[in-house]
């Protein structure tokens, strides 16, 4: 059980490791790591997902297959010269950042004690789906048929597809595999966060900004409760700061890894595929823009297997949608005209904010001196600017029309709303904060 545990672990960060490296050989090893982890679990989560349509006939084969992905690719990774990674270094960081690191895991695993199998949304939707993604026979084909309207049958299945997995390579349902899925997004996410912040700002930022996010209640309490949103925000920051890698280091291959990550966050969940849409038409219209048209061909090519994988899912589920059927059934879209909606969606983030966010207020001390956009910055700042407005509109037309009871559904909903844009926010806010020494300069 433990060595298969370990085995399905290695496989999953190696093949997220090798697969970063190929696409870019001369990243710094912190975000080759740090990138690993997500594009490894969303990798083998297709992987898994195909090996369950296509009904290989035992999971030792798909096993085999696994390790042969992962040797292929650290064969053409190591095909070339060997890169020399002796000054990609990670930084020993203070005392008091490990102190609140051990503080937040503790905090982790307290709330995830209480609910092993996730809480709410983490045992109904993701969980209930592991189970029968786990099955090694037909019967896994009844995801796409719970009963429960709320079970969201539509739902991409990056987090149960990669749980259902390892829980193959244990054996069976294994807590010690949901937690270690929870740690590995919960706190990869606040690792790269703080990375984002110490090489395109300043060490003792990263620290500030990372230490107040990473011991927010709320944000531990989602990443122990297993749903998709945590996941979701590290594929969204993800995908922001290979932009900015993009324009510092002026080589595609980062455009190429924002595409991926933009990808596998509409395989995460339904709001990644509105990411993925708002990301590509905000980059494809400043290319044009910018008479980018080889690059723009390159950049919409690279998305179209991923479009027409989220499709064929799509097609495979044949689940209606009820946000869809909402607006064209039940004629949702007058809602637009219903003020009252907009009165309880605006009062309920606020009263969200004020309850549940309340300790971020003291980043607003980091504001003393106002804000400056570097040169350098300033391009992928407005482009990650504007995703991030229009991701933000997308949410709020996505409570405006919904068919459900919108007091009900802000309410229970979008505390993990925020969680899921906070970490980009996060980064583009402390990105400009004029305080302290000069920016780094790497």
């Amino acid at each position: 059980m433990f060595l298969g545990f370990v085995t399905g672990l290695l496989i999953t960060i190696l093949t997220g490791y090798f697969a970063v490296s190929i696409i870019e050989r001369e990243m710094e090893l912190r975000f080759r790591i740090l990138f690993s982890i997500p594009l490894g679990f969303a990798i083998n989560s297709v992987l898994y997902f195909l090996y369950l349509y296509f009904s290989v006939n035992s999971f030792k084969t798909f096993k085999l297959f696994e390790i042969i992905v992962a040797v292929i690719l650290a064969l053409i990774y190591y095909n070339d010269e060997k890169p020399d990674l002796s000054r990609h270094k990670f930084k020993k960081l203070s005392n008091w950042f490990y102190l609140l690191n051990i503080y937040a895991v503790l905090i982790y695993l307290k709330y995830f004690i209480n609910n092993p199998m996730g809480s709410w949304d983490g045992f109904r939707i993701w969980n209930i789906k592991a189970e029968f993604l786990a099955l090694n026979n037909p019967l896994w084909q009844n995801v796409f048929s719970l009963p429960h309207f709320m079970s969201h049958n539509d739902y991409p299945l990056l987090l149960p597809s990669a749980t259902a997995r390892l829980w193959n390579y244990t054996g069976g349902e294994n807590f010690a595999v949901n937690v270690t899925i929870g740690l590995f997004f919960t706190f990869g996410l606040v690792y790269l966060l703080f990375q984002a912040l110490e090489y395109f700002k300043s060490e003792k930022i990263a620290v500030v900004v990372t230490s107040v996010f990473m011991i927010l209640d709320i944000f531990l309490v989602n990443g122990a409760a297993q749903c998709a949103d945590v996941p979701l925000a590290y594929m969204y920051l993800c995908t922001i700061v290979c932009l900015f890698l993009y324009f510092r280091k002026e080589k595609f291959s980062y455009i190429t890894l924002a595409t991926i990550f933009a990808a596998f966050s509409a395989w995460t969940k339904n709001e990644g595929m509105m990411f993925f849409l708002i990301y590509l038409a905000v980059l494809l219209i400043w290319m044009f823009c910018k008479k980018m048209y080889k690059k723009a061909g390159i950049t919409a090519l690279a998305a179209v297997p991923a479009a027409a994988f989220i499709g064929w899912f799509k097609y495979l589920a044949h689940s209606p949608n009820d946000l869809v059927a909402g607006f064209f059934i039940l004629k949702t879209y007058h809602f637009a005209f219903d003020w009252s909606r907009y009165a309880v969606i605006l009062k309920t983030f606020a009263n969200i904010v004020f309850s549940r966010f309340l300790l971020l207020f003291v980043l607003l001390f980091l504001c003393t001196k106002g804000f400056r956009i570097k040169e350098i910055n300033r391009t992928p700042f407005m482009l990650s600017c504007a995703i991030f407005v229009l991701c933000a509109a997308g949410y709020f037309a996505v409570y405006l029309f919904s068919p459900h009871d919108i007091g009900w559904l802000v309410e229970n909903s979008m505390d993990r709303i925020i969680i899921q844009i906070l970490p980009v926010f996060l980064f583009l806010f402390a990105l400009n904060l004029r305080i302290g020494k000069p920016d780094s300069n790497k």
